[in-house]
This record gives C-alpha cells, structure tokens and sequence, in this order.
C-alpha cells in the first residue's frame, strides 16, 4: 500500500512539474504567450504590366485551429478567432495583425471584389481566386508574416476551364484486348471445350 501511495505521490509531482513547465513556456492551452509576430494580407499589388489592382469588400477571418491562442489585435469576434476587413482602412495596401507565435488559417470569405487602380480612379474588374480560399500560416515571434493569395484578372472560364479530349480505341483481335481475356490461357473466359 505504501508503494502505490509513493508511485501515486511521484505521478502527482510529475504532473505539478509538467504543468509549471508547460506555462513557463507558454504551451499549455490558453495560456498568455507575451511573443507576438505580424501576419500581413496584402490587398494591392502590380500586374506584370505594371497595372495597379486592389482587393476591397475583402473580409479575412484568422482562427487559431487549436484554440490555444488569446486572439490578437483587430477586431476579435470571440478568443480565438480575429475578423479584419479591407474597409477598415480602404486605401491601406496591407492589413497588419498582431498575432501570438503559432498555427493559424486565415480565410478569405466570399463577397470580396476587385479593382483597377489608375491615378485616382478605380474601376471593377472580374477576377478569378486562384488559390485556395483558406490558408495555414505559421506565425513565429517578432517577425513578419505573410498570407498570400492569387487572382486572376478575368471570368473563371479564363482561369479554371481546361479541355476534354474523348478517344476511342477498336481492337481486332480478342487476344489484344485485356491482355489475353479473362479466365482461360486460350484467351476466352472458360477455356476451350
């Protein structure tokens, strides 16, 4: 009995160690880890051709998958989701995040529109997302981060559609087709008679 007391005692001292190490470090659930690093979504950039586009009406919802983080700076709808939107500041060319270091995805939901910029006037162009509508970014500490999306300026037939080629193929010998047949070494699928 006074073993299983001591065993129990040493598990118990254990956890109390592990739980002290994880929050010295900053990896037990929730707690406050005080590095933080940058995530920037850019909502403009230049074509090859020099042309300027902007992304506006564009909505981004950053989640921490694991629920671990505090959520960071801009807008956080609940712990550990932060929600920012391009018309927070409609001229910016990128939006910044302040972020615990971790995993998070970064979602750019529907709705978002793009333009072409030419001096002072912006005119709505058709564009295509290219890459995925979710991202998993690492956020490490005391640095910059980005999530990059792609667009391509035009319909998503432009974009997205490819071509089907349909073919046929005739055999003249039953010996070609499958190999040999199914079933027989004759090649038939009983065997000869």
């Amino acid at each position: 009995m006074t073993r299983r007391w001591m065993g129990m005692g040493g598990l118990l001292g254990l956890g109390v160690l592990l739980t002290q190490a994880l929050t010295a470090c900053g990896g037990e659930p929730g707690a406050k880890d005080e590095e933080h690093g940058t995530l920037n979504l850019p909502l403009a950039t230049h074509g090859p051709s020099g042309q300027r586009y902007r992304l506006r009406d564009a909505t981004f919802e950053i989640r921490d998958p694991y629920g671990w983080s505090s959520g960071g700076e801009g807008g956080a709808s609940s712990p550990n989701v932060v929600v920012v939107s391009s018309e927070d500041d409609p001229d910016a060319d990128t939006l910044s995040v302040s972020l615990e270091q971790g995993y998070y995805v970064v979602e750019l939901r529907p709705g978002w529109r793009m333009e072409k910029v030419d001096g002072d006037v912006a005119t709505d162009v058709e564009a295509t997302l290219l890459s995925g509508d979710s991202q998993w970014i690492y956020v490490s500490p005391h640095s910059t981060n980005w999530a990059q999306y792609q667009f391509g300026i035009g319909g998503r037939e432009i974009w997205l559609n490819g071509d089907l080629n349909i073919n046929i193929q005739v055999y003249e010998n039953p010996d070609e087709y499958y190999g040999g047949g199914f079933g027989g070494a004759n090649g038939g699928f009983g065997g000869s008679p």
